[in-house]
C-alpha cells in the first residue's frame, strides 16, 4: 500500500502470514507472532421498524489472544466489536443504508505497567459519503497515537471495495509504523514498524498491528 515517506525509508515491510487453522487467526511477521487466542460466540438481534422496509440490526463479539515479540515479550489482547446497522429490504432486494463498526482492544504487556487501548470505527454504506469511512486512536496514560486509514496501493491505484487498503500509526504527526490488511485474500498482509522506535514502543504497533488483522478476519467471515 501507499505508505508515508518518511515511513518507507526507516522501515522494512514484514510479510503476516497466517499459520494453521484456528478462530483467531495465528499471525507470524518478523520477530511477532500470535500463539494462541480464542474467539467468543457473535451474539446478533435484529428487528423490523412498524410500517417500513427498515431492518435494525445489532452484533456483538469479543475474542482474545497472546501475542509474543522476540521470543519473550508478551501482550495479552482482548478485542471486542460492537456493530449497528440498518437496511433496507423489499422482495429479493436489500441494501445497506448505512453500517457503524466500532472495534476496541485492550493490549496488556507484561513489560509495561500501563495498558495500551485501541479503538478503530468504521462507517459504511448508501448513506456514507464514499461509501465507507474509518479513523482510530492507541493510546495509554501518557501517550495518544492517531490511526490514519490508506485508500491507495503503492502504484497510485485506489481499492475499489471498501475502499481501505489498511493502516497507519501516527504519533505527534509522524508516521511510526503501518498495517496492510485488505479484505481482498489474494492480497498479502504486511507491516511496517519503523526502526528507531524502542523495543516496546514496536511491542505495542505490532500487537496493534495483529488486533486489527484479527478484526478484518471477523469482517470477512460475517
Amino acid at each position: 500500500m501507499m505508505l508515508n515517506n518518511e515511513l518507507k525509508s526507516s522501515s522494512t515491510a514484514m510479510e503476516a502470514k497466517r499459520k494453521g487453522i484456528s478462530t483467531v487467526g495465528k499471525y507470524q511477521f518478523g520477530p511477532y507472532k500470535i500463539v494462541s487466542g480464542k474467539a467468543g460466540w457473535t451474539i446478533t438481534d435484529s428487528r423490523s421498524r412498524f410500517f417500513s422496509f427498515e431492518t435494525e440490526s445489532e452484533s456483538h463479539k469479543k475474542s482474545f489472544f497472546v501475542f509474543i515479540a522476540n521470543d519473550r515479550d508478551t501482550v495479552l489482547v482482548n478485542t471486542s466489536t460492537n456493530t449497528k446497522a440498518v437496511t433496507t429490504e423489499i422482495g429479493d432486494w436489500s441494501s445497506l443504508n448505512q453500517s457503524n463498526a466500532n472495534f476496541s482492544a485492550l493490549l496488556s504487556s507484561k513489560t509495561d505497567k500501563v495498558d495500551w487501548k485501541l479503538i478503530l470505527s468504521e462507517t459504511s454504506g448508501e448513506n456514507v459519503q464514499g461509501n465507507f469511512q474509518a479513523s482510530g486512536i492507541l493510546s495509554n496514560d501518557e501517550k495518544k497515537i492517531e490511526i490514519r486509514p490508506v485508500k491507495q496501493w503503492d502504484n497510485g491505484n485506489t481499492a475499489t471495495f471498501k475502499m481501505i487498503i489498511g493502516y497507519e500509526f501516527y504519533l505527534d504527526g509522524k508516521s511510526i509504523g503501518a498495517v496492510q490488511t485488505s479484505i481482498d485474500t489474494f492480497k498479502k498482509k504486511f507491516v511496517w514498524l519503523n526502526q528507531e522506535l524502542k523495543e516496546e514502543m514496536k511491542t505495542i504497533l505490532a500487537a496493534a498491528s495483529a488486533s486489527i488483522m484479527v478484526y478484518v478476519d471477523e469482517t470477512m467471515a460475517e
